[in-house]
């Protein structure tokens, strides 16, 4: 009876744990070319995008790799009282990407890629926790974005090894 109960209890662990993934997995497509990538950033010199992708990608002086991006950030009051002030903000982050592959001058992808997050500002002027919510925001939106870009780096490709 315990031995019955014990296969069924571990028969039903093992079909219940079947489709987990594990988190700390890399993407394929990010394996063929991390630490081989020199990230050019056109317009933000030390922004959030630039560190997520040195996250990702890291920076080799020694590179194979090119990778030029640039970030468009755009601001919309969505709802504004009689005083103008804003109580909502939508924000719309675009980020242009263009990947070479340095050894034969090939362009392997270029992609603009758009995220878009709102904002709710809780009080006037300076306030910490208003600030961190809206880092907070804008750094998960721009972390999306480089998933997205990484997402769409083509694995066969004629420039890829």
């Amino acid at each position: 009876m315990i031995t019955r109960s014990a296969f069924f209890l571990l028969f039903f662990f093992l079909y219940a744990c079947n489709s987990i993934e594990f988190v700390l997995n890399d993407y394929d497509n990010l394996r063929l070319i991390k630490q081989k990538v020199k990230i050019i950033d056109l317009y933000n010199k030390q922004g959030p995008l630039k560190k997520e992708l040195f996250m990702f990608f890291g920076n080799n002086e020694e590179h194979e790799y090119t990778l030029e991006t640039s970030l468009i950030e755009e601001k919309q009051k969505r709802s504004i009282k009689q005083n103008q002030v804003a109580e909502k903000i939508d924000y719309t982050l675009r980020v242009n990407y263009v990947l070479y592959y340095v050894k034969s001058n090939c362009r392997i992808l270029d992609a603009k890629i758009e995220t878009k997050f709102s904002f709710t500002p809780k009080s006037f002027g300076y306030n910490f926790g208003s600030n961190r919510s809206l880092d907070r925001l804008y750094s998960d939106s721009i972390k999306r974005n480089v998933k997205k870009f990484i997402d769409l780096i083509p694995i066969n490709n004629n420039c890829l090894k």
